[in-house]
Formats: C-alpha cells, sequence, structure tokens
C-alpha cells in the first residue's frame, strides 16, 4: 500500500536512497550502454551533467506534483504552479517510493544541485513531458536504433490503447531507449525519437521494433 511522503523540490536529503538498480524495457531487449556515452559527441560532459540533473529533478517533483503536492520553492512554483495542491504530505502513486528512490540514487551520483531559486529550468522537452500519463526520467544505461527504415510508429501520452498520439517516428529517425518509469505495463515501450542529435519526440508504443530495420544499432 502507498504511503504518505512529504517531499518534493525542498526535500532536505537529496543523497541517494537505495532505489531500484534498473527498472525494466517493457519486454524490448537490447544489450545497453550508459547513456552519457550513447550522447558524447552530442554534448560536453558538464552540458550532458547539466541536462541530466534538470531532468531528474523535473521527474522526481512531478511526481510529488501529481500527488497533490504543495512546492514553495521558487522553481517549484513556477514549473508547476501548485494548482489544485493538497499540502505536503501526499501519497505517491503505486512504484513512486520506488522510483524517487532511484532518482535521488542518481542525483547523488552526479553530483545535482539545481538551484531551485530560479524560476526556469533548462528541459527542452519539459512541454512534451507534461502530456505524458506516466512520468518518465532518464535511465543510467541506454540503447538506440539508428537510422529507422522501416514505417511510421505512433508514439502515445500512455501505455494504452487509445491514448492521445503525442508523436510519430518516421524513416530516417533515430529510435532511444533512454528512459526508465515507475509503472511499466508489459508489452509497451518509451521510446525517445532524435532527429540530427535533436530529441524531437518520445511517447509510448507497443509496436515490435525489428532490428533489421535499423541502419545501425548502439548499445
Amino acid at each position: 500500500m502507498p504511503g504518505l511522503f512529504a517531499g518534493g523540490d525542498e526535500m532536505p536529503d537529496c543523497g541517494g536512497a537505495g532505489g531500484l538498480e534498473h527498472f525494466g524495457k517493457g519486454g524490448q531487449t537490447m544489450k545497453t550502454l550508459s547513456a552519457a556515452i550513447l550522447f558524447a559527441l552530442a554534448a560536453t560532459p558538464t552540458l550532458a551533467q547539466e541536462e541530466h540533473c534538470n531532468d531528474y529533478w523535473f521527474a522526481r517533483n512531478q511526481l510529488f506534483d501529481r500527488a497533490g503536492y504543495c512546492f514553495s520553492s521558487p522553481l517549484g512554483k513556477a514549473i508547476f504552479d501548485n494548482t489544485g495542491c493538497i499540502g505536503k504530505q501526499v501519497t505517491l502513486e503505486p512504484g513512486g517510493a520506488e522510483f524517487v528512490a532511484f532518482i535521488k540514487s542518481m542525483e547523488a551520483d552526479l553530483g545535482c544541485n539545481v538551484d531551485t531559486n530560479a524560476t526556469w529550468l533548462d528541459l527542452p522537452n519539459i512541454g512534451m513531458r507534461m502530456r505524458l500519463e506516466v512520468v518518465v526520467a532518464r535511465s543510467e544505461f541506454a540503447s538506440g536504433c539508428l537510422g529507422w527504415r522501416g514505417g511510421p510508429i505512433e508514439l502515445r501520452v500512455g501505455p494504452r490503447y487509445g491514448a492521445e498520439v503525442l508523436g510519430v517516428v518516421r524513416p530516417g529517425d533515430d529510435l532511444i531507449w533512454e528512459y526508465e518509469a515507475a509503472q511499466w505495463p508489459d508489452g509497451w515501450s518509451f521510446i525517445s525519437v532524435h532527429k540530427d542529435a535533436q530529441e524531437i519526440g518520445m511517447g509510448w508504443t507497443n509496436a515490435y521494433i525489428d532490428e533489421t530495420f535499423c541502419t545501425t544499432t548502439a548499445g
């Protein structure tokens, strides 16, 4: 049973509470490698670390926001605006506590220190992330299908039939498995779509990704 949690952006302990070592990939099996290595050519180490720290801060606090947490920091209020919040003691969704622990362990490993006195977060995909039905966060590992040569694949806001289509994979796109989620229904994968080293889409699919339609694979 989920319990009450006090947390969010002003959590005093941002250290590495023991979390899950690695969340599942929804039945899509590919070799994995460090996400930092996969995109090493796309950004300097400092920029990559900042991007990942911003990602983890957003994901962790998005879990609390959806549970009704009332933020007090300038950044928390700017990003989540406290609409409909119920207080500081909230009940996280099933698997939420373990996912928060995983995120905090990644933040500790990277030495993250997001400025919560700011009122803007440098996270280019935040608009897409806000529309997702399930909170996701960057994985410790990633794998990719580079140069997709198959047909279009619809990506949805949630892992369910009938969920809104958030984006479409098209020939020539790079498909990357680089995110984790607290809840991962069998038969579904979460994919981010890249073009020219830029993330242009993301979402859930239950389509089988045949590696023979990848120009090459990474990981």
